[in-house]
């Protein structure tokens, strides 16, 4: 079966649908710098702290499954570590790399099948979101960087989208250059509650071994309007 970040898309459609007086909280995203790793439970998958990715999607789907596209690399912006995303083909699985912001898979389940919101506190209206990247991209292949803005809206029960934001490039960078992804704002003067940051690549037809997406250093920025 082949498991591609465009199949992610359809089944969540949770992303892709992410000077004067400036401030930046880069602690407002989990382990932004990608500092912290630890081995998932139960899996063989070193993986960042605060987040879920890929691998460990589709391992929950096909046990079997035994690829990795994602690696803990030195080759950082700033600090020790930087992450590094890649496409696999293992146990018939073609899969995108893909990171998501919230710290455990059944969290994560939990958003894609719309049983519970996912994410991390973000309790201000941010004018972008930012990070550092260098990306090896073979032809069809792009890097996808999106967020999320949501609040529990009481009177209806339900959570308002504040913002769904996306950046997509294809263009190859050999050392780190910074992304900006403007922020979007639908609900006027809304203030969000919870922010959901999801990275990966994505390919036009089939993911291309060899493609590789480094990220370092990521951050909200700016106060919106």
């Amino acid at each position: 079966m082949e498991y591609t970040m465009e199949r992610l898309i359809s089944i969540s459609c949770l992303l892709f649908c992410f000077m004067g007086h400036a401030f930046s909280q880069s602690e407002t995203i989990p382990n932004a710098g990608f500092e912290q790793w630890h081995v998932y439970p139960f899996t063989i998958y070193d993986t960042p702290l605060g987040w879920t990715d890929n691998d460990l999607l589709y391992q929950r789907f096909d046990p079997g499954y035994k690829g990795i596209t994602v690696l803990k690399t030195t080759r950082s912006h700033s600090g020790k570590y930087a992450l590094q995303l890649g496409n696999s083909f293992d146990h018939g699985d073609t899969v995108n790399g893909g990171i998501y912001s919230v710290g455990n898979m059944d969290s994560l389940m939990k958003l894609l099948q719309h049983k519970a919101a996912g994410g991390f506190s973000c309790d201000q209206r941010y004018e972008s979101f930012t990070g550092f990247y260098i990306f090896n991209a073979l032809p069809g292949d792009t890097a996808v960087f999106g967020a999320i803005l949501t609040k529990w809206n009481w009177v209806k029960k339900t959570r308002d989208t504040i913002v769904n934001s996306v950046l997509r490039t294809g263009d190859a960078q050999n050392d780190y250059v910074p992304f900006t992804v403007p922020l979007k704002y639908r609900i006027k003067n809304e203030v969000p509650d919870t922010a959901f940051i999801s990275i990966g690549i994505q390919s036009v037809k089939h993911p291309k071994i060899g493609t590789a997406l480094i990220i370092d250093d990521l951050a909200f920025s700016g106060r919106a309007k």
